[in-house]
């Protein structure tokens, strides 16, 4: 909807003040979080009063710095008027989320995932009224701004009436000792991933402007909306359900190959979609305004698709306590991004660097394949049986929805696609039911929580 109202530089703008916001997070988070969770002390309270006061701090000193050199990236990247301003005023995130940080993070810990979806789902619906809301009236760049703040706001003020734990003014010097040694392998990887990550939207920022940003920004969020949420979900519940059981090596591996399998059950079928049919819907439904983001997005996807599969090994890694094969696997990504992507820019702009994310991906996966398969062993085999399936039932029923694109009248100009993916969600959940027992097994425990269907699920 925002996409509608908004123009491809607004989207750009707020992508680079996410980029310079997310650059300095690391430095404020420190890996704490992940060492709060690694930590298996039945008495934790101290590791979370230590984490509280460390985030709290470096909250204060990296926000300073934020607002200090907002004016210097401003001037790094090409027609990037107002960045300084919109920075200044969207790092105060880091401020807020310092407060519900530690809580988010001990409810994680203890796969107490209900009350800490609870906030987040409040704050997203308050993100997306307070952002349509400002955009309609006229704000513009601002509107995205004010929804990213109001949902910071709800989540890390909501987050303390679904907890008991309250912070206490104590610091153990020995635990800080402990938790900073762990956590700085993962801050290493994490800011070379980051790196992989943000380094497309740098060079296209410093190379080809905001617009261009802007459109390779909303290729990029739909082509990973899915994976962007499967992967949070995953890394957040895997990580914390792994290190309880960092020690039982089989039962990890049939956790995880079952996961993964679940996984390209969900995502298969959407990323396969929008690369057949999501060409259809950016030009039917923004009126061919955002027609330049369709080849990044196709390739984008791909790259999506493999993120959420690969989700599920660096909980693995860590919670087996090898980060620092994060660390090197992400220093090659890191590397090869950075001596192929300004040519993969001057060979066909966004659409190059997407091209490259994909093939990245490709090679990238496999490699942590490897890592993962020394740790808890299973083979290759596994992968071809949990993920081609889910790929190839896709794959046929996204092309009979193509093939209806043409055969149903226009009624109304989104009404064919409507009717293509009600299709092909019909014929892949009908194939899948009658090839997948574990999609039936899942199927049917959905079933059974949604009043209307119990009955059906205890008949089936």
């Amino acid at each position: 909807m925002l996409a509608r109202v908004l123009s491809p530089s607004d989207f750009g703008l707020v992508g680079l003040a996410w980029l310079a916001i997310n650059a300095f997070d690391f430095l404020r988070e420190l890996g704490i979080t992940s060492a709060l969770v690694y930590r298996q002390e039945e008495d934790d309270s101290v590791s979370a009063d230590v984490a509280y006061i460390a985030l709290a701090v470096a909250s204060v000193l990296i926000y300073a710095i934020v607002f200090v050199s907002a004016p210097w990236i401003e001037r790094f990247f090409t027609d990037a008027d107002g960045l300084s301003a919109i920075l200044r005023v969207l790092a105060l995130t880091m401020l807020i989320n310092a407060i519900g940080q530690v809580p988010y993070t001990l409810m994680a810990k203890n796969l107490d995932f209900r009350n800490k979806a609870i906030p987040e789902i409040i704050a997203g619906v308050g993100n997306s009224i307070v952002a349509i809301t400002m955009a309609l009236n006229g704000f513009g760049v601002w509107s995205l701004v004010g929804g990213y703040l109001t949902d910071s706001v709800l989540r890390n003020a909501l987050v303390w009436f679904f907890t008991s734990w309250r912070p206490r003014l104590r610091f153990d010097r020995q635990v800080w000792s402990e938790m900073f040694s762990y956590g700085k392998h993962i801050v290493s990887s994490r800011i070379l991933i980051f790196g992989i990550t943000n380094i497309d939207d740098a060079m296209i920022g410093r190379v080809l402007g905001t617009a261009s940003l802007g459109f390779y920004t909303l290729g990029y969020r739909l082509s990973n909306l899915p994976a962007t949420h499967i992967t949070k979900l995953i890394s957040s519940v895997m990580f914390p359900a792994f290190s309880k059981i960092q020690r039982e090596q089989e039962r990890i591996r049939k956790i995880f190959f079952q996961t993964i399998h679940v996984v390209a059950l969900v995502a298969a079928p959407i990323s396969i979609a929008t690369i057949i049919l999501g060409p259809n819907f950016v030009h039917t439904y923004y009126l061919g305004r955002w027609d330049d983001a369709i080849a990044a997005m196709q390739w984008l996807t791909i790259y999506g698709f493999i993120r959420s599969i690969a989700a599920n090994m660096g909980p693995i890694l860590r919670a087996m306590g090898k980060p620092q094969w994060l660390s090197a696997l992400a220093l090659w990504r890191l590397i090869t991004m950075a001596a192929l992507l300004y040519p993969a820019i001057l060979w066909k702009g966004i659409v190059g660097v997407s091209i490259l994310s994909a093939a990245v991906a490709i090679v990238d996966f496999g490699i942590a394949a490897w890592m993962t398969k020394r740790l808890i062993g299973g083979s290759y085999f596994t992968y071809v049986t949990s993920l081609g399936p889910a790929l190839l039932v896709a794959v046929i029923t996204a092309g009979v929805g193509w093939l209806m694109l043409s055969l149903v009248p226009p009624i109304h100009r989104m009404f064919p696609l409507l009717i293509a993916l009600i299709v092909m969600a019909a014929l892949y959940v009908v194939i899948m039911w009658w090839a997948d027992s574990l999609f039936r097994q899942l199927s049917i425990s959905v079933m059974r929580r949604f009043g209307p269907t119990q009955n059906l699920a205890a008949r089936l």
